[in-house]
């Protein structure tokens, strides 16, 4: 830092960037941002870069190795997609090492892959996965995707380049504050009071200045025109921002005193005007040390970030709804069939997927133009909604078709479909009002629909049962019918039950069926007992999660003939081990079908005693289906069990449907937590709200709790912070390892 001639700070070394940051709201790429395709197909190349040509710069790379030698050089583009199946190097392991390289860690990784099984989905998240598009490709869903992480990534960087600026404004306010002290010292108090003011008086940020009480001393006129607070009514006022937590948590530390340990702080927060108005607001927090080290000031400053917020929910709004009715897109309305199928899958319940359209549409559009189409659109979707249950989803897919997913209920198939066709008769009903239309009168409207039933198909498969509906759709325009239902979609499901239930009665036969275990943790953190876990060795498909055949077996009763075979396997096993495995607690899963077999109780008491094994270290697993059927017959079984000395868990606890009322008539000695609400516990208050909830419900009826799915260290922490008491399963502590290798790998 210069002085002029009477020792005073030269103007020209203020701050340069004083005037406010408009970009903020506005286009954060001013050029087309670059996306790399990494595939070894050359028809998923042309496909994504057709798709994606008009609004990126497309790199395409046909191998990891290929990919990595062109980020070397120095190409950095602004998303990858990255394709898992890659002979010689991986999709998986290209994303493990761009992630370890600090100048390549930043650039986001959709992965494209065929697979649908979950363990695929959790090693492409923990490798460093923003998202996945599976295949076949679908087109609009890829625009969606990356049009989202890139725009994202933008505000992001943004975001960063503005705190930056914060810093760096702080940085030299800050030394202009001190150096401005010592003149103040020196006596040339009034120069350098003047220059003082001119940069305090001028910049569009807010500041201000607290003592070392965080007593207000001064703030700037930008701090009036963002807070709506004159600097008479700040002046002596205590600052709560020292009070604000660092982050969301309740038991998280103050702003206070965490600068007692650092220098600053930087963060988004929200904050109210005088008017009662919250906003958002972009602050960095610094203190200000004398030569003792003891601190004097705080200096706080501070942003109005209102518009940018604003154009991340306009972008957030343009990606997943439709501008034209304000439902959701096909997007969204995909992730909402995911979620509706998993919760069929898990509760044993149905739904069904209808596709609607308008006909004639395109003749509207023509003769009356694209106005009216709008208004008919928009009637059209109204009166859609009307004809639905609240709790239904509705999307618009594209042009004039019209998505609906029904909520799930405990239905047959026969029930779903005569359900789903009451509503199509229900939309038709409400069509024969004409739409009202300008001078040209009224015009009059009719539907075509499609219908597809679920559980019909793979759980991990949404884009599948709509392609089912919209198959449904078409050949009832081609036959010119009203509706149809997809009706190959339960034969294929029969055909695929049927090899299934072949393929296991072999597989158990031929020791296919591998034994693994989890450990599961004391509060303590010692090894308090394993879940017992399969895999498939499949001759053929290699080795398959359970997510690929157990929810087949469910649906026949080759669940039982497999179940019965783990049973008699696993304990074998342990029995057969070294001395210590013996006082092991071990947790076995049963499904629902299984237990509501008539001789549930007395194959299991003769499996658990024709092992050797200790009944008293025995837990069985159920989930809250077992409650949906005859809750006395599941009690009474379970007594029966539970008289030889083994327990009863229940798991996945918070995903069923069941009441205080029914768990408090079951026998069971231990709840888990289901996995998605440990995971979601550190960003999400309800989540987190939710395994507060259970943990006291576990206190409640004297029962153990453990949390599965403790993936780091952070929810380890967590768990340990504030709730010292639960019993702890994860990847964080131990991935399923087979069984017979287990006590090798794990000696402790």
């Amino acid at each position: 830092m210069r002085q002029n001639g009477k020792g005073g700070v030269a103007v020209s070394d203020l701050p340069s960037k004083l005037d406010r940051d408009d970009s903020i709201g506005t286009h954060l790429f001013q050029v087309k941002p670059r996306v790399m395709v990494v595939d070894d197909e050359p028809t998923n190349i042309r496909v994504l870069s057709e798709a994606l040509k008009s609004d990126h710069d497309i790199i395409v790379t046909t191998s990891a190795e290929q990919a990595l030698e062109l980020l070397d050089k120095g190409e950095r583009p602004h998303l990858l997609l990255l394709d898992i199946m890659m002979p010689d190097m991986d999709g998986l392991e290209l994303c493990r090492q761009l992630k370890k390289r600090q100048e390549l860690q930043h650039i986001p990784v959709i992965f494209i892959t065929a697979l649908i099984d979950t363990d695929s989905e959790e090693k492409g998240f923990e490798a460093g996965a923003v998202d996945f598009i599976r295949k076949p490709i679908n087109i609009p869903s890829v625009r969606a995707r990356v049009r989202t992480h890139i725009s994202l990534k933008g505000m992001l960087d943004h975001m960063v380049e503005l705190n930056q600026t914060l810093n760096e404004r702080l940085h030299q306010m800050g030394q202009l504050n001190w150096r401005l002290m010592q003149e103040q010292k020196r006596d040339r108090a009034a120069d350098s009071g003047n220059l003082y003011e001119q940069a305090f008086m001028s910049t569009s940020e807010g500041i201000a200045v607290l003592d070392s009480e965080g007593k207000i001393t001064a703030v700037n006129p930008s701090y009036s025109r963002i807070t709506g607070y004159s600097e008479a009514e700040a002046l002596g006022r205590y600052h709560d921002i020292l009070d604000v937590r660092v982050d969301k948590r309740s038991d998280s530390t103050s702003i206070l005193d965490y600068l007692g340990g650092h220098n600053h702080w930087s963060g988004e927060i929200y904050n109210r005007r005088r008017n009662g108005e919250v906003y958002p607001e972009l602050r960095t927090i610094s203190t200000i040390v004398a030569d003792d080290g003891q601190v004097t000031h705080y200096v706080t400053v501070f942003n109005d970030i209102t518009n940018l917020k604003e154009t991340e929910q306009r972008l957030e709004e343009l990606t997943w709804r439709d501008p034209v009715t304000g439902f959701p897109n096909r997007a969204l309305f995909l992730d909402q069939l995911s979620t509706v199928l998993k919760l069929c899958h898990h509760g044993g319940m149905t739904t069904a997927v209808i596709v609607v359209d308008i006909n004639n549409f395109r003749y509207i559009n023509e003769t009356y133009g694209f106005d009216c189409g709008d208004i008919v659109i928009q009637t059209f979707a109204e009166r859609v909604r009307k004809a639905c249950h609240e709790d239904d989803s509705i999307a618009r897919l594209s042009g004039d078709e019209f998505g609906i997913v029904l909520a799930p209920k405990q239905w047959t198939l026969d029930e779903a479909y005569r359900i789903a066709l009451r509503l199509f008769e229900r939309i038709q009903e409400a069509l024969r009002e004409p739409v009202p239309y300008r001078s040209e009168g009224a015009l009059t409207i009719e539907a075509t629909g499609g219908i597809a039933l679920y559980p019909t198909e793979s759980s991990d498969m949404p884009s599948l049962a709509l392609r089912h509906a919209e198959t449904a759709h078409r050949n009832a325009k081609d036959s010119n019918r009203a509706v149809a239902m997809f009706e190959d979609s339960m034969s294929e499901n029969i055909r695929r039950q049927m090899a299934v239930e072949s393929e296991l009665a072999r597989a158990i036969t031929e020791n296919e069926i591998a034994m693994y275990a989890q450990p599961q943790l004391s509060p303590d953190r010692e090894l308090a007992g394993i879940e017992l876990l399969v895999r498939w060795d499949h001759p053929e498909r290699g080795l398959l999660g359970p997510g690929e055949f157990i929810p087949f077996a469910e649906r026949t009763r080759q669940i039982v003939a497999l179940e019965r075979h783990i049973v008699r396997v696993c304990l074998g096993m342990l029995a057969q081990m070294r001395a210590d495995s013996r006082q092991l607690r071990c947790s076995i899963n049963i499904s629902a079908k299984h237990m509501a077999e008539e001789d549930f109780a007395e194959a299991i008491l003769g499996l658990v005693a024709d092992s050797g094994y200790p009944p008293a270290l025995i837990t069985f697993e159920l989930t809250e289906s077992v409650m949906v059927k005859d809750v006395d017959a599941v009690v009474e079984k379970m007594e029966k069990i539970r008289n030889l000395g083994c327990t009863f868990s229940l798991d996945d606890f918070g995903t069923g449907y069941s009441s205080l009322s029914q768990l408090r008539r079951l026998p069971i000695s231990e709840i888990k937590i289901d996995r998605s609400f440990v995971l979601s516990a550190l960003s999400d208050s309800t989540s987190a709200d939710i395994v507060d909830m259970v943990k006291r419900i576990g206190e409640s009826m004297n029962v153990r709790v453990v949390a599965e799915g403790v993936e780091t260290q952070e929810h380890a922490d967590f768990l340990k912070a504030h709730h010292p008491g639960i019993y702890l399963q994860g990847y964080f502590f131990g991935r399923p390892a087979l069984l017979w290798t287990f006590f090798v790998e794990r000696p402790n």
